[in-house]
């Protein structure tokens, strides 16, 4: 994926959490396609719980929309495996369940992190993010979450660059299926490698032990929580990489020292290639995949993932923010970037702040992009339904029989679209996220 942090030159750091925030820190440099777009309704979401001033910039839960009354997800829980949910903010404290919250970092995993034990803290503000798209609180202030009456669980396995290890990712996973969460939401990557192989021509033995040893982990932990009753949920990446023809892997180079490494199909990105996960790609607001998203016959299912502001040259439209996806973020990560005035006032125009006149902690939010925050949509549909009693191995099917097809373009791209047995294709899986009534 592409990093929130790291220059686009820098393979190693391009593959951490899947995220993009909009313009504060990295832009992707390619525009998206409408090819292939659906008819995806995105101006309104009319029947989600209402009275959040900045609900009407979340152009992204138009999913939701439908006859009846809103989602919630009461009496679901969510497990946010990720770097850590800042529970200090104000629309994540009432769904944050401090009791069941569990970091799995220490010694070495911590990366200089003294924090690194406190699930309640988010040195990348990546988790934050994510939990807020699924659980904000619906009280009149800021944004609203796809299902606000959630818990979340913090499962924190990311650390403050955004690394996640194979030991503490297993871990995460085996304890969310021993809490018997609902759903367990996976927006990143098992590091270090972006590819799995026990072939690939240029590593070494050891190396391919390694990767053997970790992907055994990692299978063996999600058919774990599966057999237990867990949804999975994660996000497909942010490579525009074909996961099913891909014959090299740019992104391990850091690790691997080979620069462009060679691997086979049989190699894997995981967890997106398990399938033991609903795996999620990204659409843009018109409904056409994001130049950014991976493709692939792992991809179930696509939700909005946004896009990032470009200005075309000899073009006066300009893309801005509001095509991204604008959810939680934490203040401390906004101070580290230098978003925030010594007032605690935004910076800039990707950082909305909603402070109470009577007083009280400010709530901050920013655009962000990438499948890391179309998996959480998804994960928050998935709740809601496991909320109305679906069991969860019917969950995948109910979500993916009611999206929204989407064909494949009529063009040739650089990344084949190929029909999937079944139905669907490798570029949208079934088709948009649409919640089943």
């Amino acid at each position: 994926m592409v990093s929130i942090e790291a220059p686009a030159s820098s393979p190693r750091h391009r593959r951490r959490a899947l995220a993009v925030c909009a313009t504060l820190l990295l832009l992707l440099g390619a525009g998206s396609t409408t090819a292939g777009a659906a008819s995806v309704d995105s101006s309104s979401h009319g029947s989600l719980l209402p009275g959040d001033p900045l609900q009407s910039k979340q152009w992204y839960l138009s999913w939701q929309d439908r006859p009846g009354s809103p989602s919630t997800g009461k009496g679901a829980s969510v497990g946010v495996i990720d770097t850590g949910v800042d529970a200090s903010h104000p629309d994540l404290a009432a769904a944050y369940d401090s009791a069941s919250s569990k970091s799995f970092l220490s010694g070495d995993s911590c990366n200089g992190d003294t924090a690194c034990d406190d699930p309640a803290h988010d040195g990348f503000g990546h988790g934050t993010s994510v939990a807020g798209i699924i659980a904000a609180a619906a009280d009149g202030h800021g944004t609203v979450g796809a299902a606000p009456g959630t818990r979340i669980v913090s499962l924190k396995a990311g650390d403050r660059t955004g690394t996640f290890t194979a030991d503490a990712v297993s871990q995460a996973i085996r304890y969310g299926a021993d809490a018997h969460l609902s759903v367990l939401v996976m927006s990143f990557t098992v590091d270090p490698w972006f590819r799995y192989c026990d072939n690939a021509p240029a590593d070494t033995p050891e190396e391919r032990a390694q990767q053997k040893t970790d992907m055994e982990k990692v299978t063996s932990a999600l058919r774990y929580a599966a057999d237990r009753g867990v949804v999975l949920v994660a996000a497909a990446g942010n490579e525009a990489y074909d996961l099913d023809h891909g014959t090299s892997d740019p992104y391990s180079s850091g690790w691997s020292g080979q620069g462009e490494r060679p691997v086979t199909d049989q190699c894997v990105t995981m967890p997106a290639q398990s399938d033991d996960v609903i795996t999620v790609g990204a659409i843009t607001k018109k409904g056409a995949r994001t130049a950014y998203s991976n493709v692939g016959a792992a991809l179930d299912i696509v939700a909005f993932g946004g896009e990032p502001p470009v200005e075309e040259p000899g073009n006066a439209v300009t893309r801005g923010q509001e095509l991204g996806i604008l959810t939680t973020a934490s203040p401390g990560k906004l101070r580290q970037l230098g978003a925030l005035n010594d007032d605690g006032s935004p910076r800039t125009d990707e950082v909305l702040s909603d402070c109470p006149s009577g007083g009280g902690s400010c709530r901050y939010y920013w655009y962000q992009i990438g499948t890391s925050f179309a998996a959480p949509q998804v994960a928050a549909a998935a709740a809601e339904l496991r909320s109305r009693g679906v069991p969860a191995g019917d969950v995948k099917k109910q979500l993916t029989t009611s999206a929204t097809p989407i064909s494949c373009p009529r063009e040739k791209q650089a990344l084949a679209c190929e029909p999937l047995t079944g139905g669907g294709n490798t570029w949208y899986g079934a088709g948009a996220l649409r919640l089943p009534g």
